[in-house]
């Protein structure tokens, strides 16, 4: 197979498999894979699920994080023409459920423990109540829960699998969904995104191109399954390039820097949050970033603060520093910066649209509006999710016949087709009339020398309309008071924008992407 015949996911892993066979693919721990080994796990574990009866488009899910059965699952299930769901275990019993729920796998692989969590009471419960699940199968000790393990599920296989997956496997089309990630809930329930092998193979190629992707990179993949940054930013992107993922089931600040260090990471990308944790550990001071080539951040902006010193970091080990722009349903990266950008446009702007993705910023007619003004952001391309599961009216809310996909972010775009990000449609408020943007005033307030982190709010009042609301989280050892945070805020922003009431917190509440959960602050105010 030729690097440009790859059209489904599993062709990279079968291509890479052939070129470099004794590179490793996988490191979780103390376990190596190199390409011939992932190969062979993914062929075994495609023809057990042919075995236990997975059709073309039937769902496979893995209750797990970041972990080697992470992407042989993955693979194993796009060979035979599945739809993969990846699900935390961070969640709650009840999140648990709603996913399985709604997207009715028929394959569920969970582990028996994560950190100091026993599953096996919970996913033996999902078992018994939901007929749709034909095999829950345990990563771990399945004790006496009856169920099998995944070596057991592994191995029991047919004298006809082989040929039944040879058979499966011309059928298989581009346009065949692939891959099933719900939106992060931060506006109502989640939503599940359906992406084709198409979309995922585009945004691969895309992402190898301008992050500057090669076999011999070594990146570090840390992220919940359930995220994009795991599924296709990182995790896919890295199978497609020939690169050896280092998995972390978990993000440990500090633990992280040593994994860095230890295993000559290449290519690092998080969200600000956790750059930003990592940056008050006293590892990060004495950090040897030198096998270091490209440090990327997405998922919202991040400061200046934070961007100007890992510009230091970059400068003197001579890495690239980048940042991009989407979201699950484009399924990552849309909008890419450059190697040369400024610092200011690092922490100001996301990156400028490339090809083959078309983006726009519009009215609430959903009419173009001119460069320089801020209206909604919305895509077009072969990244564009397919639908969301079950639920065609909200997939006609936000990507219409044209094939345009409406984020309900907010932003605009300069002459030079950079594009800048204000926030959700949702979080902008008013007061006394003014527009106010929550990141303009978050920017602001990340600048003063005591603040780690921070979050603003609209909440509603008497006289008003609504006023900001301003939670934040000082430095480790660092004090800051709410008078300090109203003068400083006075300084740098006009009256109206500066928040009536600070709150300090020791942390904030985190979605599983990375971004504060504003619905659980809002509960906080109404509490």
């Amino acid at each position: 197979m030729k690097s440009e015949d790859r059209k489904l996911l599993w062709h990279s892993v079968e291509y890479w498999a052939d070129v470099q066979p004794n590179k490793e693919a996988i490191v979780f721990g103390d376990i190596r894979l190199t390409w011939r080994q992932l190969k062979q796990k993914v062929d075994q574990l495609a023809e057990s699920l042919i075995a236990h009866g997975v059709g073309k488009g039937d769902k496979v899910a893995l209750l797990a994080m970041a972990c080697p059965e992470f992407i042989t699952s993955f693979m194993a299930t796009s060979k035979v023409g599945g739809i993969w769901q990846g699900i935390s275990p961070k969640f709650s019993k009840d999140e648990i459920y709603y996913f399985l729920s709604d997207s009715q796998p028929r394959i569920l692989f969970a582990l028996d423990h994560y950190m100091n969590v026993d599953l096996l009471e919970m996913i033996l419960e999902f078992k018994n109540k939901f007929p749709f699940l034909h095999e829950v199968v345990v990563i771990g000790d399945p004790r006496d829960s009856g169920l099998p393990s995944y070596n057991e599920f592994l191995y029991k296989t047919t004298p006809n699998s082989k040929n039944e997956l040879e058979k499966r496997i011309r059928e298989v089309t581009e346009d065949d969904e692939v891959l099933l990630m719900y939106t992060s809930g931060s506006t109502g329930k989640p939503k599940g995104v359906l992406h084709t092998h198409r979309a995922v193979m585009c945004s691969a190629m895309i992402e190898n191109k301008y992050m500057f992707w090669s076999p011999d990179a070594r990146i570090l993949l840390h992220f919940p399954i359930n995220h994009v940054a795991a599924d296709v930013e990182m995790g896919y992107t890295a199978l497609y390039s020939g690169a050896t993922i280092v998995l972390m089931d978990r993000f440990l600040p500090e633990g992280s820097l040593y994994e860095i260090e230890k295993e000559k990471i290449t290519h690092l990308g998080q969200v600000p949050a956790m750059y930003l944790m990592q940056m008050s550990t006293k590892k990060f001071q004495e950090m040897d970033w030198s096998s270091m080539k490209v440090m990327v951040w997405g998922a919202y902006s991040a400061s200046e603060k934070m961007v100007r010193v890992l510009s230091d970091l970059a400068k003197k080990y001579n890495f690239y520093l980048l940042t991009g722009y989407g979201s699950t349903e484009v399924c990552g990266f849309t909008t890419y910066s450059k190697p040369d950008d400024s610092v200011e446009l690092l922490f100001s702007s996301t990156g400028r649209i490339v090809p083959p993705y078309e983006v726009k910023v519009v009215d609430e007619n959903r009419n173009e509006v001119a460069i320089g003004k801020i209206g909604e952001i919305a895509f077009r391309g072969p990244v564009v999710m397919k639908e969301y599961l079950n639920n065609p009216t909200a997939t006609s809310l936000v990507k219409d016949k044209d094939g345009w996909f409406y984020t309900s972010d907010l932003g605009w775009v300069d002459e030079n087709g950079y594009l800048y990000v204000c926030g959700r449609k949702s979080e902008m408020y008013k007061t006394g009339g003014e527009n106010v943007f929550p990141k303009e005033i978050e920017d602001v307030l990340e600048m003063h020398p005591a603040v780690q982190m921070s979050a603003v709010i609209g909440v509603p009042d008497s006289l008003y309309g609504e006023i900001g609301y301003a939670f934040v989280v000082p430095k480790l050892g660092a004090q800051v008071t709410e008078s300090e945070l109203r003068e400083y805020c006075k300084r740098h922003l006009a009256v109206f924008k500066v928040p009536r009431k600070f709150e300090i917190r020791k942390a904030l509440p985190l979605l599983s992407n990375g971004k504060v959960d504003k619905l659980t602050l809002r509960q906080w105010v109404a509490s």
